[in-house]
């Protein structure tokens, strides 16, 4: 799969704030990132030309992002179960099932 990394991109913006520094910067394009992951990810889905460092970076950030992606669905299920148990209860003493 060929892209052609100036074509229909978004137009981000891509200032740095004067007391800010770009922690990276895409070695294709130079469009500046506040940390490398953000930089990994970016290079991987919109440039072709990878090389082995770039390429494993890439997969590396993919995978820390499925680990982040499922310990935020982790906390919502636990969220979700605590929140689901606390109304019963509050019910359950409201309607005097408890007293």
């Amino acid at each position: 799969m060929s892209r052609d990394p100036t074509a229909a991109l978004p137009d981000p913006d891509t200032h740095v704030p004067a007391a800010e520094t770009a922690a990276a910067r895409c070695p294709y394009c130079e469009r500046p990132f506040r940390s490398e992951h953000g930089r990994d990810l970016h290079v991987g889905e919109r440039h072709d030309e990878l090389s082995e460092a770039e390429r494993d970076r890439y997969e590396a950030a993919v995978e820390a992002e499925r680990d982040d992606l499922w310990l935020f669905h982790a906390k919502a299920v636990v969220a979700l179960g605590v929140t689901y148990s606390a109304t019963v209860i509050l019910y359950t003493a409201v309607m005097g099932g408890f007293f």
